[in-house]
């Protein structure tokens, strides 16, 4: 498999930077400088509105050549080697960002709401919202398909075949918010195959978050940067690190866990880079170069954490009938 060791890597960083950063309320207080990380992962696990961007930061170039590097080490094969095409995918990669935010209601979690909003290769517009049991979705379809080389008539085309198939659809085409009942979407989707509740998904997340996030941090060390009192430095393994990643995959993921690499990376110490200020976590880095050997520059993934806004539902939303989408959906041509 091409950059096995980088993936690897990526696995441990982001198993370490989501765990340290949302899940340590009750482990980080036993680690220096203890009071402050303890406030801040309490503050942010207690907060009734939060958001989350998450973005790489740093040159393509660099992150292009340190795979070109592993790839060396690994004896890649020619015909598996990364390309121009994968080469181009970075920079849209790099080009792009996405914001997750939540909005606690009260007691339980059938008033929560919950947003996700997406700029892709440069292109804003894309945002997905749950309210009240309703999914209210939109997206600028035209130019993400110009963006990706399709001809205006061929977008033009699918749009009227996906109105007749399914009443409304169209607006989504157009750059309108659309919104399913989800509760029927589900229902329709998967009431007989035994599909989890949400809450007890929720419930067994959070579980395997904190399992994971006592055995991580267990032994990590933890300092400030002398140059900046906002900037904490956690230094763990990353084989500790991925350890806990694979763990969560196989847990969490299922059969998609499977597919992730078995190799664990080189065992060497994983920097993880935390900013808190007045008390809140206000973002979080991890450089994925680190898991390769001879790589320079930095090529980080970054979490900038904003305190959040009340999520309400768009006005002037298109009802989709969820058996109309459905059927459209179970008619659709499975993927070999």
């Amino acid at each position: 498999m091409r950059t096995k060791t980088l993936l690897a890597g990526a696995l441990a960083g982001a198993t370490a930077l989501t765990l340290v950063g949302g899940c340590a309320a009750k482990e980080i207080k036993a680690l220096e400088p203890k009071l402050e990380l303890r406030n801040a992962a309490q503050q942010l696990s207690g907060s009734q509105q939060a958001g989350f961007t998450i973005k790489l930061s740093g040159k393509p170039e660099d992150l292009i050549a340190a795979i070109k590097q592993q790839e060396k080490t690994d004896g890649t094969a020619a015909a598996d080697k990364f390309g121009t095409d994968d080469e181009t995918i970075v920079k849209q990669v790099f080009n792009s960002s996405f914001t997750v935010a939540y909005d606690k209601g009260g007691a339980g979690a059938t008033d929560d709401k919950s947003m996700l909003a997406a700029t892709i290769d440069g292109v804003t517009g894309t945002e997905l919202r749950a309210v009240d049991g309703t999914l209210y979705v939109k997206a600028p379809v035209t130019d993400l398909a110009a963006k990706f080389g399709a001809k205006a008539a061929d977008v033009a085309a699918i749009r009227e075949q996906a109105a007749g198939t399914v009443p409304g659809l169209s607006a989504l085409f157009d750059g309108k918010w659309v919104s399913v009942d989800s509760k029927e979407l589900t229902g329709l989707a998967g009431a007989e195959a035994g599909v989890p509740t949400p809450s007890a998904q929720q419930e067994q997340v959070v579980k395997e978050l904190t399992t994971s996030a006592n055995n991580l941090l267990d032994g990590a060390t933890v300092v400030r940067d002398s140059a900046d009192d906002n900037h904490i430095v956690v230094t763990s393994s990353t084989v500790k690190a991925y350890t806990e990643g694979q763990r969560l995959a196989d847990t969490l993921l299922g059969k998609l866990g499977n597919e992730l690499p078995k190799t664990a990376p080189k065992d060497r110490p994983i920097v993880m880079d935390l900013w808190v200020d007045n008390g809140k976590f206000t973002a979080a880095e991890i450089n994925l170069l680190q898991f390769v050997d001879g790589a320079t520059g930095r090529v980080a993934v970054r979490i900038d954490v904003a305190s959040g806004q009340p999520i309400a539902a768009p006005t002037g939303a298109t009802k989709i009938d969820t058996k109309s989408l459905a059927g459209a959906m179970a008619g659709l041509p499975t993927p070999k």
